[in-house]
């Protein structure tokens, strides 16, 4: 998950959080009358392979929380520590410690443990989205498929149901539900009104409403309508924000507006309007070329034997920009010489690289996909004897390194990416000759 904010006369993505999941089809805002006031501005995400079910994170939006980051590669790698600023927000782990219990293909039972939201032992359970209604509740779909993925032949696997699936209601049984309000339809002045209430969905469908109405009256109603507030006081920062906002959505600049609002006494009110600022001034399509610059291509090493000394073999694997690949096949080392693997991700879906005893991937890969939610936290690599080495899951842009002998026992020794659904593809061989 990323955040992205204006820079120079463009937008940068930046680091939301520390991904502990994937993939993930949707998320949301946790803003409802009916949940919790400890959970509101909470951020979702939902998750449909390995931890089935919706993360919770803790948004920290008012700067000054410590971020550890990690600076340089390699050897070279070393950990430092942060305060974020006004205007960055970094998000950490939320929400309770979650139970279920699974049943796996011999009939067994599993349990599995996680924090979050919600998480279910349905292991065909999909949430691909979550959205609050008008009522407060929180409405997730459930895909609800047994073949999933995005290759093509799970597209096209006769077994895939194209008809169900599930809506899953969840609320807070402690509060009232939220009062509905009226919107579809209604006079402009009272639409304006709703830009007072203190839900996110309210207020964003309000704006589409606006948004479908004559952009004279509406701008000319907002501005009868924010003469009420006082751009001095923080109390009127948000509804007077507000009313920046319907400008910009009807493409009216309003720069006495805008700097009222860049001076607010409310500090995230100023880093809303330089938001405003930078679309309106820095990253105005119609000021410039309207051409979408091509994006830098990622630029990585190049793989192979790095080195191969009497005493040590030095070879860099990388993978395959999203063709689901390593780019080294096979390698040969002799038996019992000292290896030091640098495996490098330029793809942008983490991978690991786990070494395994002849004829094993598969049985290594297999039990990788029972592991569940708990496969994050153990990088997919299951506790077995056939696993000899394995990296760590190494995201988009990452490498890691890896120190081991060679077997004294000549043989082809597999390795192979245990990420649920990447082994069919990702897999080389590792010779002792």
């Amino acid at each position: 998950s990323y955040q992205v904010r204006p820079d120079g006369k463009s937008w940068k993505m930046h680091m939301l959080l520390n991904k502990e999941v994937r993939p993930v089809p949707a998320c949301e805002i946790l803003s409802s009358d009916n949940f919790p006031d400890d959970m509101q501005g909470d951020f979702l995400i939902c998750n449909s392979i390995g931890f089935l079910g919706i993360k919770q994170y803790k948004l920290h939006r008012d700067g000054g929380y410590e971020l550890t980051k990690t600076v340089g590669r390699g050897q070279d790698a070393k950990k430092v520590v942060e305060k974020t600023k006004l205007g960055q927000v970094w998000g950490t782990p939320n929400g309770e410690k979650l139970k279920v219990t699974k049943t796996l293909a011999n009939g067994s039972k599993q349990d599995e443990e996680s924090e979050g939201f919600m998480l279910s032992g349905d292991k065909n359970f999909r949430p691909t989205d979550a959205i609050f209604g008008e009522d407060g509740a929180l409405y997730v779909s459930d895909w609800q498929n047994v073949i999933i993925g995005h290759m093509q032949h799970n597209v096209r696997d006769p077994n895939r149901d194209h008809k169900h699936g599930r809506i899953f209601r969840v609320s807070y049984t402690k509060k009232p539900a939220q009062k509905a309000v009226k919107i579809d339809g209604q006079p402009v002045e009272k639409l304006l009104e709703n830009l007072r209430h203190p839900v996110d969905g309210v207020r964003h469908r309000t704006r589409v409403e606006l948004s479908e109405r004559n952009t004279d009256e509406v701008i000319k109603a907002t501005q009868k309508w924010m003469q009420q507030f006082n751009p001095k006081k923080k109390e009127d920062a948000h509804p007077l924000m507000e009313a920046l906002w319907v400008h910009q959505q009807h493409n009216r600049r309003n720069g006495r507006l805008l700097n009222d609002m860049l001076k607010s006494p409310h500090p995230h009110a100023r880093m809303a309007a330089l938001t405003v600022q930078h679309h309106w001034y820095n990253a105005d399509p119609a000021k410039g070329s309207q051409v979408v610059e091509e994006e830098e291509e990622t630029v990585s090493e190049k793989s192979g034997v790095v080195s191969d000394t009497a005493d040590l073999l030095t070879i860099r694997i990388g993978t395959v920009v999203e063709k689901m690949k390593y780019d080294i096949n096979e390698f040969t080392v002799k038996p019992g010489k000292k290896v030091k693997l640098i495996f490098a991700n330029p793809d942008f879906m983490p991978h690991n690289l786990v070494v395994t005893k002849p004829n094993k991937a598969d049985t290594v890969a297999q039990q990788a996909l029972t592991l569940g939610a708990q496969g994050f936290d153990m990088a997919f690599v299951p506790k077995s004897e056939d696993v000899l080495w394995a990296s760590q899951l190494v995201d988009h842009g990452k490498e890691e390194e890896m120190s081991f002998t060679a077997p004294s026992t000549k043989g082809d020794y597999p390795y192979v990416c245990t990420f649920p659904g990447h082994h069919i593809l990702m897999r080389g061989v590792m010779k002792v000759r």
